[in-house]
């Protein structure tokens, strides 16, 4: 708010505000006072964790048969709570519920009910929306009941680097909250390398920084500027209905958000409606094809803004067909099917689909595939809508030049008549002059 210029509406604001803190003085000591002492909530961080689930059919261990088709997830697990037979994922009793294993999983085989990465982004955007500033932190490095624009994880490396580019394209007032020495001595003893490096690659990719705050005191919890403007304005314009209705015009801010994040969900499904309909949403062999939500994420961002796509570095499969046997090995791998083998031996890899986990290579036995820098445009899905206005705008501007030419060319047709004009007066009266 201090690079925006202040003007009437935020005086009645302040006015407001200081008005309702001098009229009720000492609102939330009573409030806190008469509270059921059973009822009051504390702080238990164990309310932020969640054991994740493992959806082994989308595993690329499972689905080849191979131990060493993929082993993210059993390389960040602080405690080998994670177990990868041969049609199953298990994760044992002794999981931390850190959330390192979900994020890392590039086919998102494990995840968590309340941690998906579309949810993480939504409750991140609607603090990012709303205040200031937003916080992320972990159950350690809180350890008290989080105000509304603070994010509590079982880990700040439940976040993936895709996520975190996400949020970062999206929004500019996001740091973690971490004070020193809480990293060092956590037993997910693998949370801070894994964070550094998910955190390091998303903004590369963003070009931006996340900020990071060590000391509570830095920590500031004022709403937006417009997150204020929108709740005096309702509460101005509907302070009659409230009357009858009861409208509460602290929910006008809450709804804008609510709105906003409603919308980018939207877009985001219709993007991926949008890469159905242009790539289909099955292979040849009839096999449904899986969008992650963070690749989904990732395109999100890009169709704001496509220029980041020149900053971000992933790599795709390529085929040699010259080496390539067809055994189906590479089909089989992949769960997500962004790689299609069809019944003529031909392969095709759908950028979109495919998450970069490079199994397809690791299995492939006649060294047919090999992973090469991806052409990261493929990710920017067109938006027919947007497309079909450009279309008309271009069409309008091209005939409105048209006119213009039209005009022009009158004009000086005009012009040449009006000089041919003057011309046969100025003879005319020159031959006037010459029998004087």
């Amino acid at each position: 708010m201090a690079n925006q210029k202040r003007d009437l509406l935020d005086d009645l604001i302040d006015i407001q505000s200081d008005w309702q803190a001098l009229s009720n003085p000492f609102g939330d000591i009573a409030d806190s006072l008469a509270a059921d002492p059973s009822q009051r909530k504390v702080f238990n961080p164990a309310d932020y964790k969640e054991k994740p689930f493992a959806n082994s059919n989308r595993c690329l261990c499972t689905a080849s048969g191979r131990d060493d088709a993929c082993t993210r997830c059993l390389d960040v697990c602080p405690v080998n709570a994670i177990e990868i037979h041969k049609q199953s994922v298990i994760i044992g009793d002794d999981c931390r519920k850190c959330g390192l294993c979900a994020a890392a999983c590039p086919t998102e085989t494990i995840s968590t009910r309340r941690h998906m990465p579309r949810q993480v982004y939504d409750k991140i955007a609607r603090a990012a929306s709303a205040y200031e500033h937003c916080y992320v932190t972990c159950t350690r490095a809180l350890k008290r009941l989080p105000k509304d624009n603070e994010i509590v994880l079982g880990c700040v490396g439940a976040i993936s680097r895709d996520l975190w580019f996400s949020l970062m394209a999206d929004y500019d007032n996001i740091s973690v909250y971490l004070p020193v020495g809480i990293c060092d001595r956590c037993k997910t003893t693998t949370g801070e390398e894994f964070y550094c490096d998910a955190i390091g690659t998303a903004e590369e990719w963003a070009q931006a920084s996340l900020g990071l705050v060590a000391d509570e005191s830095e920590m500031t919890h004022e709403l937006t500027r417009e997150y204020k403007r929108s709740q005096f304005m309702s509460s101005a314009v509907h302070s009659a209905e409230r009357l009858l209705t009861r409208t509460n015009p602290a929910l006008a801010g809450a709804k804008a958000v609510a709105n906003k994040i409603s919308a980018h969900a939207s877009r985001l499904d219709q993007l991926q409606r949008t890469l159905e309909g242009a790539v289909g949403a099955k292979t040849s062999n009839n096999r449904q094809r899986m969008l992650t939500q963070n690749r989904k994420l990732v395109m999100g961002a890009l169709q704001h803004d496509e220029g980041l796509a020149k900053f971000i570095d992933l790599t795709a499969p390529v085929c040699d067909a010259s080496k390539c046997t067809m055994c189906g090995d590479c089909a089989k791998v992949c769960t997500t099917r962004a790689l299609d083998l069809d019944v003529n031996g031909h392969i095709t890899i759908q950028a979109s689909y495919c998450v970069s986990c490079g199994a397809c290579v690791k299995v492939c036995e006649d060294g047919a595939l090999a992973m090469e820098p991806m052409d990261v445009t493929e990710l920017i899905v067109p938006d027919p809508a947007a497309e079909e206005l450009a279309r008309k705008k271009a069409q309008a501007k091209a005939e409105a030049q048209k006119y213009i030419e039209q005009g022009k060319k009158q004009l000086s047709r005009a012009a040449d008549v009006l000089e041919g004009l003057g011309e046969s007066d100025s003879g005319a009266n020159d031959s006037k002059t010459s029998k004087k």
